[in-house]
This record gives C-alpha cells, structure tokens and sequence, in this order.
C-alpha cells in the first residue's frame, strides 16, 4: 500500500471532516477504492472506523467553540446508531457493484441539491 497516498488521504478527509462535516462517504470510500484498490466492503468498514478518531478531533473544537446543537445532537445519535446497524447488515447483503452505484446516485444527488441550492427543501 502507499504510505505517501495514505498520509494524503487521511489530510484530505482530515481536512474535508473539518470543513464540511463529512470525510468517510464522500472522500474515505471512494479514494480507497479508486485509488488504492480495496474492496467496496472493506472501504466502507474502514471508513467507518476513521470516522471515529476523525469526527471525534473535530467535535471537540467545535464543542469549545460552542457550534454543536445537542438538541439535533441527541436525537440524531439515538436514531443514527439504530440507522447505522441496519445499514451494515443491508450493505453486506448486495453485490459491491450496487453498492457502489447507489453511492455514486447519493453523491450526484447531494451536490446537485448543494450546488443548485435547494438544500433544506425536501
């Protein structure tokens, strides 16, 4: 594996988790798989686990500087812990190529909505 490719990723998701809150979905999963040849399955499960150490950095600045909503927090903890364990059972179940096709739908569908503005609106 190159270390120098992983060290850059781990930057730019850094990175992208600090900016725009994501880094797993959006640039962890699909860098792995393009550019370094892991398996749909074993990206994602990766990915997840990066999320952890990640997101963890990142929220605790973002607690010092008070930008947390612990209302939003709380409900969307409970719920998206519920969420996740059944996504992992789905997402184990269907061929790779579909998962990542369904990925690949997500993405165009978020940036389409971000770039044209009608996030919010459902």
């Amino acid at each position: 594996m190159n270390m120098a490719g992983l060290i850059l990723l781990g930057l730019v998701s850094g990175f992208a988790s600090g900016c725009f809150g994501i880094g797993g979905g959006a640039v962890i999963v699909p860098a792995l798989i393009l550019f370094f040849g892991v398996p749909y399955h074993i990206a994602v499960g990766t990915s997840l686990a990066l999320i952890i150490p990640i997101a963890l950095a990142g929220s605790t600045l973002n607690g010092l500087l008070q930008k947390i909503d612990w209302t939003i927090f709380g409900t969307i903890l409970i719920f998206g812990v519920i969420g996740a364990i059944i996504g992992v059972i789905f997402i184990q179940k269907i061929p790779a190529t579909l998962a990542k096709k369904l990925l690949s739908i997500f993405l165009f569908y978020a940036a389409y909505r971000l770039w044209f503005g009608t996030a919010g609106k459902i």
